[in-house]
């Protein structure tokens, strides 16, 4: 971290205060009674002496300085913010939830603040593995967008229209333009495609434009946006080994390739392509599957079918209501089920895992070597590069994928991130039941910042928004605040 000049508030201010005790009211005296004796002595008062001890307290203070630059609306490229980090620094209003509605500012890892809080929204992306802020500004003359790098190095925006963040490229559509322009992870032109980005995965990108009564269709080279081929089609799917599904009308499907060659198959219907296959559903309503070269690897005779692998061309397919079947469709063969599995629809897991619910109620994740059963239904959740949380009703436990281990059960609630980039960190955030405050815990089981906090979420897997009270900001993974300011509006 940068030291920055003097001038930086102090985070904390210590008060020494003496606390004196409180005089108790006295009742005023009777009169005296003639009794015939001689008055009696009255008692010495007590002697009350205040409490000297010194009594330490602490008035919190906002934390975060501007930038030299100064504070302003629209974030400014620069080399040395080391990291840009959105939290929640303004209350504008409530939903009917009860909820507040915030708007966003950017500060840098130094605590230093960069923007004013203007952005309805900044959602984390991931591009070629670069972390990728995606702000939304919803302002006087309409909604403007904007994209910068995790180290505030380029920015791209704000523009009136669209930003989509991809796997591997960048998608600006500005109101009123006919083509896409798009960008790399650096920032950086690659150059433009017609239309509007439909998709963009094994290297083809596949935009559509609408021309008179009808829509075309571009397939384009990722790497240089070089157009491949164009068609007059309802659908293109995204691209999968080389081949994707096309609609070419209402009742004609087939597998298209890079160049647009198009194979026509017999089918009704056909779902997207999988590693050159697809689920597909002929004009009598059953279920089958072919692949790309339009031949049949399961007969159109099941009366349902999904695909259930992740990211594999794994598919379930039920003969009647009461028995099914799983397909490997690359390798030609069945696979083992479970006998209790009474032909439910299968939970499609990361490495090849499936999950079901026994007869007992209890989650199963089984593959084709083993078992684990979890007390009470589960969901699941993969959490960073070989980890999944079960989360149960009670707690969670971890599941490293790789050694195939279940941890112990965690006393905390899991909370689901909000943005599919943060579920590839190794952090996330629990809510203690109890309270329903909010910490931290990691894929190795153990809590890095205790539940107190009315919120918090990690922003990129080393720093985590957090509200706590009326105040609002980054803390680090010591729970030390690097900008804290305090949100009006809160009771």
């Amino acid at each position: 971290m940068k030291k920055r000049a003097a001038g930086r508030a102090a985070g904390m201010i210590v008060v020494s205060a003496l606390l004196c005790a409180a005089v108790a009211a006295q009742p005023q005296p009777r009169a005296p009674q003639d009794t015939g004796s001689a008055p009696e002595e009255k008692p010495a008062a007590a002697e009350l002496r205040p409490n000297t001890e010194d009594v330490l307290f602490e008035i919190q203070e906002p934390v975060g300085i501007a930038r030299a630059i100064g504070v302003r609306d629209t974030l400014t490229p620069a080399s040395d913010y080391g990291q840009i980090l959105p939290y929640a620094a303004k209350v504008i209003g409530w939903k009917q939830d009860g909820t507040p509605v915030y708007r966003y500012a950017l500060a840098d890892s130094a605590g230093e603040l960069v923007t004013n809080p203007v952005y309805t929204s900044v959602e984390r992306k991931t591009c070629q593995d670069q972390l990728i802020w995606l702000m939304v500004q919803d302002t006087e003359e309409g909604t403007r967008v904007s994209c910068a790098a995790h180290d505030g190095s380029w920015v791209l925006g704000p523009f009136d229209g669209s930003i989509t963040v991809n796997e591997s490229c960048i998608f600006v559509q500005r109101t009123g333009n006919s083509v896409t322009t798009v960008y790399d992870s650096d920032g950086k032109i690659i150059g433009q495609v017609n239309g509007v980005v439909s998709s963009c995965t094994d290297g083809i990108i596949v935009s559509r434009e609408s021309a008179e009564d009808t829509t075309i269709w571009h397939i384009s080279d990722a790497d240089s946006t070089e157009s491949r081929a164009a068609l007059a089609a309802v659908k293109v799917g995204a691209f999968s080994d080389g081949t994707a599904t096309v609609q070419l009308t209402e009742n004609e499907w087939g597998f298209i390739d890079e160049d647009g060659t198009v194979t026509e198959v017999d089918a009704a219907w056909l779902d997207e392509s999988c590693d050159g296959y697809a689920l597909a559903k002929n004009a009598e309503g059953k279920f089958g599957v072919l692949d790309s070269s339009g031949k049949t690897v399961a007969k159109f005779q099941y009366s349902n079918g999904t695909q259930c692998g992740d990211a594999l061309p794994l598919y379930q397919l039920w003969e009647t209501e009461d028995e099914c079947m799983v397909l490997s469709a690359a390798m030609g063969q069945k696979l083992m089920l479970p006998k209790d599995l009474n032909a439910q629809q299968l939970i499609a897991l990361p490495e090849s895992y499936f999950a079901y619910t026994d007869a007992e109620g209890n989650s199963v994740v089984f593959d084709d070597l083993e078992s684990f059963a979890f007390e009470g239904e589960a969901s699941f959740y993969r959490q960073g590069r070989e980890r999944m949380i079960v989360a149960l009703e009670d707690g969670y436990q971890v599941f490293d994928l790789e050694e195939a281990k279940v941890g112990k059960l965690r006393p905390y609630l899991y909370t689901a991130p909000q943005t599919q980039a943060a579920y590839d960190d190794s952090v996330f955030t629990i809510t203690d039941p109890e309270t329903g405050l909010q910490g931290i815990g990691d894929t190795k089981g153990r809590i890095v910042l205790e539940p107190e906090y009315n919120s918090i979420s990690s922003v990129d897997g080393s720093y985590f928004a957090a509200v706590s009270g009326c105040w609002s900001g980054i803390v680090d993974s010591n729970g030390d605040w690097i900008v804290r300011t305090m949100l009006t509006g809160i009771n």
